[in-house]
């Protein structure tokens, strides 16, 4: 079916370009066959050049950038194919009677012909001639080089694609040891003071892992799954933080329906957790992730600066902010807003994206 739809187009066209002639050419009722036969000569000389240069001589030597071979060779065929056509159509011209007395109008005396036709200028003939030929040589390069395009962008999306792919891979295997090492510690330091609290965090670490290695397998997830697994990180990783730390958590979902890149705010929130706070010293990390349903949502992160957090754009754990924006490029190129920047008390990062631009595509 693929093969059919390459084919069909270009048997379409070229039967077009014999028909309408054919046509024009007997619409008095008055069939010359002189005319025909020269016409479809040089149609089929034409077809040849033109599928030569498209099947072979642009692959072969435009696109490996041998231009000047490419062109030499084409000026020798343009120069064979006149004189192939004006060979042929002498001989046409002997070979085929004509009644001068019936249709004495519509054949041109053979004086004329070696002119050019009745009373034209053979410079304009050869220079037509030439331009037309030379025509059709750019138009195979043109569509040659349009297919070569489109399949390039086509491959393009492709590995754009994979390596988008690869990057959530990568970001779920760096983030499940963290979640796991972490969180089991506190976990086992719970058990003996509070086991209702370790029982609630055992069950949102399962719920948290499930997501994160069966729940989100598509681009793009729930909205509402998405700020559960995020409620539930920041819950887990609240168990490790001492009364000198303060955690301001604001999640509003507002009923959405809306679908969203899987582990998009996760980067932010992880990153603040292990480079922004410091349990024996005031600290603080503020989270606000607002959502305005069908339109859009708005995820802020910021926490206090402490001295290890002087470089925590290059020491991000997981795929890092520098991944992130590679991954809101892939996904939402031109539909996202992304502020990562260091002020005077606090490191502070802004995501926004806006649904009414985004199209879902599987």
């Amino acid at each position: 079916m693929r093969n059919f739809i390459k084919i069909f187009p270009h048997v379409l066209i070229w039967t077009i370009v014999l028909i309408v002639p054919t046509y024009l050419m007997s619409r008095e009722g008055v069939f010359d066959s002189k005319p025909f036969y020269n016409y479809c000569i040089r149609i089929s000389l034409l077809a040849i050049l033109f599928y030569f240069n498209y099947l072979y001589l642009i692959e072969k030597f435009l696109f490996n950038r041998k231009i000047i071979t490419y062109i030499s060779i084409n000026i020798v065929l343009v120069i064979i194919i006149v004189a192939l056509q004006t060979t042929i159509s002498d001989l046409l011209a002997f070979s085929i009677p004509v009644n001068m007395q019936e249709h004495p109008k519509d054949f041109p005396r053979m004086e004329d012909h070696r002119r050019g036709g009745p009373g034209g200028p053979p410079l304009m003939k050869f220079v037509i001639d030439y331009m037309s030929i030379f025509f059709l040589i750019g138009l195979s390069v043109a569509i040659k080089m349009t297919a070569r395009w489109y399949k390039d962008s086509i491959t393009f999306e492709k590995i754009k694609s994979v390596q988008l792919e690869a990057d959530l891979r990568n970001l779920r295997s760096q983030l499940n040891p963290h979640f796991l090492f972490n969180t089991l510690n506190n976990i086992y330091s719970l058990i003996a003071i509070d086991q209702n609290g370790a029982q609630d965090a055992i069950h949102r670490l399962s719920n948290l892992l499930r997501y994160v290695m069966y729940d989100n397998d598509q681009k793009f997830v729930p909205l509402d799954k998405e700020l559960e697994f995020t409620k539930n990180y920041i819950d887990l990783m609240r168990l490790r933080l001492s009364s000198m730390v303060k955690l301001n958590v604001e999640i509003n979902s507002a009923e959405s329906k809306d679908l969203i890149a899987s582990l998009m705010f996760i980067t932010l929130i992880e990153n603040a957790f292990k480079h922004g706070i410091n349990n024996g010293e005031n600290s603080f990390i503020n989270i606000s992730i607002l959502v305005d349903a069908g339109k859009g949502v708005l995820c802020t992160v910021e926490n206090s600066l402490i001295e290890k957090a002087e470089n925590m754009e290059t020491h991000n754990s997981g795929i890092g902010l520098v991944n992130l924006t590679k991954r809101l490029e892939l996904l939402y190129p031109d539909r996202y807003e992304f502020i990562a920047e260091r002020r005077p008390d606090r490191f502070f990062t802004l995501l926004k994206i806006d649904f009414k631009k985004i199209e879902i595509t599987a």
